[in-house]
């Protein structure tokens, strides 16, 4: 999985998208270069759901000339330190403006240093982390909690077998990268009825789907809290009235339930799914608006001419990135997750 994905990553930090987002915030590249320029320190509290997650807030705090001291997550100790020292061969004066700093979170003694030190604390965690250090930082802190992703199928997608099973295996891999730990991670699937594929064919095509994906990218070893509450997901699915579950055979390895009406309702991730039939896209904007502090993300599989009308009433909606789906996993430089601002948000 990191063989295939990692560089997801870091092709994000192109010259030409790193320039477009500078002049989006900022204006123009010569604002950073202003005699009145902010220079601050800021610490990046990294999350650890999926590797590399501090390659672009590390090249941004150089490219805004900002002290830069990365905090690396228990579940990804080695990327940032790894950047680092590529960092320190190609450039060592450059290198110095940032400092890798690993601490075990709640550590009081070192949290009081490196944040009273902080001009700025950009977190990435869970709801429960993120709520801590708001208490503690106030506005010196900007949050990125945990958010929700999902993918909508039009009708005009399922006519033949073999159009349904494209966009079935395009669902199956955004699923299976990085086994839905990502914030761009589908885990529910809007799929339009009245086409000559059923919703439930479709279905078992991503279940088909995420068998071959995972000998093609073989999910981790889950904790046993992981598989309680896979095995947890199941269960409730047998018992609910009008769910079909379909699953792996002998593992953990994916869960797909077909589900009788639309819900906003999140799986326990390691590639759970929920499908839910919906009689028209529009039906799914009140649904998702609700849950707007929660969105991130849409995978779309809809007509030409249907693309841009949807796009505009997802991001309406609240959601923050709108791609084709299949690709949800590669996102470039004009996403902005949450909704927030790059650089500008930290300055």
């Amino acid at each position: 999985m990191i063989a295939h994905a990692l560089p997801f990553q870091l092709e994000l930090l192109e010259a030409a998208a790193i320039r477009a987002v500078v002049e989006r915030e900022l204006g123009s590249l010569r604002a950073l270069d202003e005699a009145d320029w902010p220079l601050r320190v800021i610490v990046h509290v990294v999350a650890g759901n999926i590797p590399a997650l501090a390659a672009v807030p590390i090249a941004f705090g150089l490219l805004a000339k900002q002290a830069t001291i990365v905090k690396p997550a228990s579940g990804d100790p080695l990327f940032p330190d790894l950047f680092h020292c590529s960092l320190r061969s190609m450039d060592p004066e450059l290198a110095r403006a940032v400092a890798i700093v690993e601490w075990r979170g709640g550590a009081a003694g070192i949290e009081d240093v490196v944040f009273d030190a902080a001009d700025v604390v950009v977190a990435m965690g869970g709801a429960v982390t993120m709520a801590s250090l708001q208490s503690r930082l106030g506005s010196k802190l900007r949050a990125f909690g945990p958010r929700l992703s999902f993918a909508l199928v039009g009708k005009e997608c399922l006519q033949s077998l073999e159009e349904a099973n494209r966009w079935a295996c395009a669902l199956a891999y955004d699923v299976s990268v990085w086994d839905q730990r990502g914030c761009l991670s589908p885990q529910i699937a809007y799929v339009e009825r009245g086409a000559p594929v059923e919703v439930a064919e479709f279905a078992a095509m991503v279940g088909d789907a995420l068998q071959r994906f995972s000998t093609e990218l073989p999910p981790r070893r889950l904790t046993l809290a992981e598989q309680v509450a896979v095995r947890l997901f199941r269960a409730e699915a047998e018992w609910q009235d009008g769910v079909r579950l379909l699953a792996s055979q002998g593992d953990l390895s994916w869960t797909v339930t077909v589900e009788p009406r639309p819900s906003f309702t999140p799986t326990p991730q390691h590639r759970c799914l929920r499908v839910q039939p919906i009689a028209h896209v529009e039906e799914i904007l009140p649904v998702v608006a609700e849950h707007r502090a929660w969105l991130e993300a849409a995978g779309l599989a809809v007509g030409p001419q249907r693309w841009a009308d949807t796009a505009n009433a997802l991001q309406e909606s609240g959601v923050h990135w709108v791609t084709t789906l299949g690709t949800m996993q590669r996102p470039t430089l004009e996403w902005r997750p949450g909704g927030r601002d790059r650089i500008k948000d930290w300055l």
